[in-house]
């Protein structure tokens, strides 16, 4: 496998009404394989649930990678960094969906705060996994009410979704911190989450975060922390640090080249806030020393 070239938010043109979708991948082309040489990862802020009937290749994660073949099921999480490299053909369904329009439309919120703010799911699930047959039953009727399309198949969709999600905090969680607290109560914050997760390799500014929640920067700081358990620098600079991690891992650039492309103003802030966060410099994390310190890593970015 050659080093990643490039990571990237992937903008798909989604209706503003956007529930759900399902992609066929049966190409490499269709996998987003960019031809000789080049491999990159994208990352969107819908949930993704892929289910392979047909082929094998690489799945590339953030952290991880993993071989796949037919009847294999991956979790995506929102802004998770991955892409499927196939051998060859394949053929690999992409159950893509809004956490907020689809899941918690079905339950109330004191039923969704209360028993499924989710944590981080496992992404690889095998078929000899044995909750494997439950999750794949419920993936196979979300497919077969897209197919035929009769009366009631979106609501049949979503209820099938719904139960494929509390199937995942059943029996999928894995045994690591939280991803992004489900409580997002306030659009204001959820609006400029999706800012911020698009626009962290560039100089962003607190104030724009808070014009795109509509909302004061006091106040706005406030309740990002509410929602979010960190400030608002913590957690751009630990969408940057996480982004600079995968580059130092898959890619040739220098320390000054992923500095600079994941937002940091100069090399010194980067190496300053990596060795706060990690308690090593980008250069040591490269060569595969340990991470041996973690930190909010809160300084102004």
């Amino acid at each position: 496998m050659n080093k990643i070239d490039s990571v990237f938010y992937q903008q798909l043109p989604l209706s503003p009404d956007f529930e759900f979708d399902i992609r066929v991948v049966r190409t490499q082309q269709d996998a987003l394989y960019r031809g000789f040489g080049k491999y990159d990862l994208h990352y969107h802020s819908f949930w993704e649930i892929d289910y392979v009937t047909h082929g094998a290749g690489v799945n590339i994660f953030e952290n991880a990678t993993y071989p796949f073949a037919a009847g294999d099921i991956y979790i995506i999480h929102p802004y998770e960094m991955h892409n499927a490299f196939p051998d060859d053909e394949i053929e690999l369904y992409c159950i893509q969906f809004s956490e907020d329009s689809v899941v918690r439309s079905v339950f109330s919120d004191a039923e969704y705060n209360g028993e499924l703010a989710h944590p981080r799911f496992r992404n690889a699930v095998r078929a000899d996994d044995p909750h494997h047959a439950e999750l794949e039953r419920i993936i196979r009727r979300t497919l077969d009410e897209w197919r035929a399309r009769r009366v009631g198949w979106r609501p049949a969709v979503r209820l099938a979704l719904a139960e494929l999600f509390i199937e995942l905090v059943r029996d999928f969680a894995a045994p690591t911190e939280p991803s992004l607290p489900a409580s997002r109560q306030n659009r204001g914050v959820l609006q400029a989450l999706d800012f911020i997760n698009q626009n962290y390799t560039h100089k962003i500014t607190l104030e724009q975060a808070a014009r795109e929640a509509l909302m004061n920067k006091n106040y706005f700081c406030t309740v990002f922390k509410q929602q979010m358990g960190c400030t608002y620098y913590s957690y751009v600079n630990r969408l940057r640090l996480h982004h600079a991690c995968a580059l130092l891992k898959s890619t040739e650039r220098t320390v000054k080249e992923i500095a600079l492309g994941c937002g940091f103003s100069d090399i010194s802030s980067f190496n300053k806030a990596f060795r706060k966060a990690y308690g090593i410099s980008p250069g040591d994390y490269r060569r595969g020393i340990d991470v041996t310190v973690q930190t909010d890593g809160s300084e102004d970015p």
